[in-house]
């Protein structure tokens, strides 16, 4: 018995993993070819930094291609990486990038984290927590991100500073004196005679 494969299976699975390198692209400035260097080298690093359980279920969630690259060489029975700082990471994706000198693995490294965390939200927040506090500064938020953060907390700062011009002025209002007639006392109010019910 023969069993038939729907070729757009591959072709969905092709194009998922376009997309992933597409985006790596975009926040990196990396061409394509680049883009699909700095992905394989951060997975690789980040799989050295983390558990077999942890791998696993971080690879559920890629598109099968990027997956491959995930696993590509790996060896589930050596030990996990013990160096865990900024600078042994960045060296790992050095080692896997290869050795060009304008590979800028900083900025590799940054751009392939925010789109993991963008695919894969739940597991990247579970791996980040379990990661020291100088390899989670890696995770840093893209111009995007940040320009729109910047800006709803400016139209939130201007909507405070409304609120606040508002209750000043109705304050203002309450509190604002009399006109000089209003304060007079019914006899000043006719200081040149006698009041009307006293003619």
């Amino acid at each position: 018995m023969t069993s038939q494969t729907d070729p757009g299976l591959f072709d969905a699975g092709v194009r998922e993993a376009h997309d992933w390198i597409a985006e790596v692209a975009r926040e990196t400035g990396l061409d394509e070819r680049g883009s699909l260097t700095a992905l394989r080298a951060v997975l690789r690093a980040l799989r050295d930094e983390t558990t077999a359980r942890q791998n696993g279920h971080l690879a559920a969630e890629m598109p099968t291609l990027i997956r491959g690259l995930f696993f590509e060489g790996w060896d589930p029975g050596r030990p996990r990486t013990v160096d865990h700082d900024r600078a042994g990471f960045l060296h790992r994706v050095r080692v896997y990038a290869g050795d060009d000198p304008a590979f800028d693995v900083a900025n590799a490294t940054r751009g392939v984290f925010r789109v993991l965390e963008r695919r894969m939200p739940g597991p990247m927040a579970q791996i980040a927590r379990t990661l020291p506090r100088e390899l989670r500064a890696l995770w840093t938020p893209s111009i995007a991100e940040q320009t729109a953060e910047r800006h709803q907390r400016l139209v939130a700062e201007e909507r405070v500073a409304k609120q606040g011009a508002l209750h000043a002025e109705a304050g203002h209002e309450r509190g604002a004196p009399m006109a000089p007639h209003q304060n007079r006392d019914p006899g000043e109010q006719h200081r040149g005679g006698p009041l009307p019910n006293q003619m």
